[in-house]
């Protein structure tokens, strides 16, 4: 009888910063002591442990790659990589340098991980249910969680999220997605400039929805039919998933992760607040 391997899978924690300044490092951090909202204190701890302690518990993880700190920013008391490079720079860059210190570590995975690392109500339940969703539909080249807007919105009211709004779902990204390899390579640009033009939306609008990706899609030849068709309500997560496969030439599957949690993570100063009430709620009253 043989014994099946289970797979594991690097995780690239995404802890740099903007060029500016964003509003929340001004309220929380007026003094500019912190390089990055990553290292921000947080209910005893540093914002970014949080994350990393759920991540490690999951057997699916293969290590923890940080990519915008170095040693000298944060040590921790169990084994971290830190990827080489620029703590301010362009978010294809830095998997492309996740990428190139994996090659240099002798790693070829399949499919890398991608965490943010402000997005401490992240637990481990919801962790390995992704890692699942992947093992079950494999060789996909991107797998993006998606979290259920009224979900989100009975814990977080009017938290802004960005949503699609699809026939059979309401969703917005959750906290972690996986890339392939060639899909990092191929479309670095196109993640870079949606990575971009995410961070111009105004998250204080009380409605928000897909313009830059709409926007991003209208350009590209035989979508029309699709932008019209969600437009009028009436398209599904699956036609999304396979028009966008077709753009990017990837294959895009959503995964639903109906955990308010998982896709709360800290853009704005309010956010603050109201993950220190989630955390002591969901965590550490569990104690």
């Amino acid at each position: 009888m043989s014994v099946q391997t289970q797979s594991t899978y690097p995780v690239f924690v995404m802890c740099g910063r903007d060029l500016k300044r964003r509003r929340l490092m001004e309220v929380v951090d007026p003094g500019g002591n912190y390089k990055t909202k990553a290292l921000l204190p947080f209910l005893g701890k540093r914002l970014i442990d949080w994350q990393l302690e759920e991540l490690r518990k999951s057997p699916y993880v293969e290590g923890l790659y940080l990519i915008g700190l170095s040693e000298d920013d944060a040590k921790f008391d169990y084994p971290i990589h830190y990827v080489p490079g620029e703590t301010v720079s362009d978010f294809g860059d830095k998997l492309s340098w996740g990428l190139d210190y994996l090659e240099k570590l002798g790693k070829t995975p399949e499919i890398v991980i991608v965490s943010s690392c402000d997005a401490p109500g992240i637990r481990i339940n919801e962790i390995d249910d992704f890692f699942l969703a992947m093992q079950e539909d494999p060789g996909k080249d991107a797998y993006i969680s998606l979290v259920p807007e009224e979900v989100a919105e009975v814990v977080f009211p009017k938290s802004g999220r960005v949503v699609a709004r699809f026939r059979d779902f309401d969703v917005f990204p959750g906290e972690l997605f996986a890339l392939s390899p060639r899909a990092i390579r191929v479309q670095k640009k196109v993640i870079g400039e949606l990575g971009l033009q995410r961070r111009k939306i105004n998250r204080a609008k009380n409605k928000i929805d897909l313009g830059p990706m709409l926007s991003y899609l209208a350009h590209k030849p035989g979508t029309w039919p699709l932008i019209i068709k969600y437009l009028r309500g009436r398209a599904s997560l699956g036609d999304g998933e396979r028009v966008l496969s077709r753009v990017f030439g990837c294959d895009i599957k959503g995964v639903i992760i109906p955990e308010a949690g998982f896709g709360m993570d800290m853009d704005l100063p309010e956010d603050y607040s109201r993950l220190e009430d989630y955390i002591k709620r969901t965590k550490l009253d569990q104690e």
